[in-house]
């Protein structure tokens, strides 16, 4: 560690640079945690490269070799990897950072250098390393910004005692500007402590500064996490008081926590209040009330022979199935917006495209099935359309792509002709006119059938039959396609 120490000796570099060096900071410990990123492949060759040396000199070269023939953005992206894996070849990598002509010092990796060092157990190091960066920076306010970063790199690897003492001498700091006010109640918020920072925003208030919708948010949030719904709604409630208009981000919070819980009137009640301000759901908060919803998930999961092919089907299956009592009102409202379908379809002269993209294998059952019922209110259609599912490379699931595999069930019962694309095996796709062919062909799923109480004539079935034979027909078209070429 002395190398870091003595980098950091020299002089502290610009208020702007510096103001720079954290956004970069900041964008690649979100890449690193999303594992995007454009240099996720030199990263991937970089952890295998040093995966492969066997004493400590042989890593330093490979880590010196990287960080001099690699862009800042590379660098940084892969810096933030090792600190996030917890790899102790973070802080050799850290050195090399600080030695290039590019570097500037950033609070947020200094702090989470400080946090590694100490949770590995280089106490003495850690704290050495903490107060050289503090006494280099210029004002107080660069100090709390500092001791901010500092709890919540603390926090996130379990060291409680440490953050809090962190949390102790920042109290003891004359604030000043808020951006220092709100990174303390960012910080508390990740450590949980919704009571404290909902005292520092009391105080933020009172000093004459202004709060932003994130920092009520954020502290509505914590309180919601932990279980205090009451209080995360007082907070919301008094955004209004401080002037700020309730927006999509607060929304999503409000419903992502009563989601955890699970509290289908709430959401109801909510859903109906966003409607009545005209904030449109999301793509986040589509996923949070389906996933809270057990039946529909069930559904999603098992794909029984019972399976609802159609909006209609599957809020009448909810009203006489489910056990929970506001779960089919609760979908229902959700259906009565098309804001997450409008933005996940995209529909130019040459292509309608369904984007699956983002959503859980629930929430992609919902929507398809909403799609489908748009689809036969058009009354013309481009000349392709389209399904885009992926091939599973975003989930934590390994094995069969869980979307793609429910896009596929869904279609294939309702007889649809969509198909895997041969050029894209993650996008299912058809031509127009034997779309509007099947779109007029009438399809219901068993369950549905088997509840009209109707006699059993030739007419009832036929639609069933015709769906049967076009699914054969679905199944065989490949062999039939592979014995005319080999023909």
């Amino acid at each position: 560690m002395p190398a870091v120490a003595a980098t950091l000796s020299a002089p502290a570099p610009a208020a702007g640079g510096r103001r720079r060096g954290m956004k970069l900071a900041e964008a690649s410990l979100r890449r690193a945690a999303s594992g995007g990123g454009s240099s996720w492949r030199s990263e991937r060759r970089l952890m295998s490269e040093l995966e492969r040396t066997v004493t400590a000199g042989a890593a330093e070269r490979v880590i010196r070799s990287y960080v001099g023939s690699k862009s800042e953005r590379a660098a940084l992206a892969a810096l933030s990897r090792l600190l996030m894996d917890s790899d102790p070849l973070a802080v050799p990598f850290y050195e090399a950072v600080t030695q290039a002509r590019w570097f500037k010092w950033s609070s947020i990796h200094a702090a989470a250098v400080a946090a590694l060092l100490e949770s590995n157990g280089s106490m003495e190091e850690s704290r050495s390393f903490v107060s050289s960066s503090a006494s280099r920076l210029e004002s107080s306010s660069e100090v709390a910004l500092f001791y901010c970063d500092l709890m919540a790199a603390f926090s996130s690897r379990g060291l409680r005692d440490r953050a809090m003492d962190f949390y102790a001498q920042l109290r003891t700091m004359p604030l000043s500007g808020r951006k220092a006010y709100a990174a303390m109640i960012k910080s508390l918020c990740l450590m949980g402590l919704a009571g404290e920072a909902e005292e520092v925003l009391r105080e933020m208030v009172s000093q004459g500064y202004q709060p932003e919708a994130f920092q009520f948010g954020s502290v509505a949030k914590c309180y919601g996490k932990a279980g205090s719904l009451s209080e995360m709604e007082r907070v919301i409630a008094s955004m209004s008081d401080a002037g700020i208009r309730l927006g999509t981000g607060a929304a999503n919070i409000v419903l992502s926590c009563y989601s955890s819980c699970r509290d289908h009137s709430r959401m109801l009640t909510w859903l109906k209040k966003m409607r009545k301000l005209r904030i449109a759901p999301t793509t986040k908060a589509f996923n949070f009330v389906l996933n809270s919803c057990p039946t529909v998930a069930s559904m999603a999961q098992e794909l029984g022979p019972s399976l609802p092919l159609s909006t209609a089907e599957l809020v009448k299956k909810l009203k006489s199935a489910s056990p929970w009592p506001a779960e089919a009102e609760l979908v229902q409202e959700l259906l009565a917006s098309s804001s997450v379908l409008h933005k996940a379809m995209d529909w130019s002269e040459s292509e309608v495209k369904l984007n699956l993209h983002g959503f859980s294998t629930t929430a992609a059952y919902v929507l398809m099935l909403q799609w489908v019922d748009a689809l036969k209110h058009r009354s013309a259609l481009p000349l392709e359309v389209s399904v885009v599912c992926g091939i599973g490379k975003h989930s934590d699931v390994r094995g069969e792509p869980k979307v793609r595999e429910l896009a596929q069930q869904v279609l294939s019962r309702m007889g649809s002709p969509l198909r895997l694309s041969t050029r894209n095996r993650g996008r299912l796709v058809a031509k127009r006119d034997r779309v509007k062919q099947w779109l007029a062909t009438g399809w219901s799923s068993p369950v549905a059938e088997e509840s009209t109480h109707e006699p059993a004539n030739g007419s009832n079935r036929q639609p069933f039959l015709l769906t049967l034979v076009r699914m054969l027909g679905q199944v065989l078209s490949p062999f039939l396609q592979l014995s005319k070429g080999e023909a």
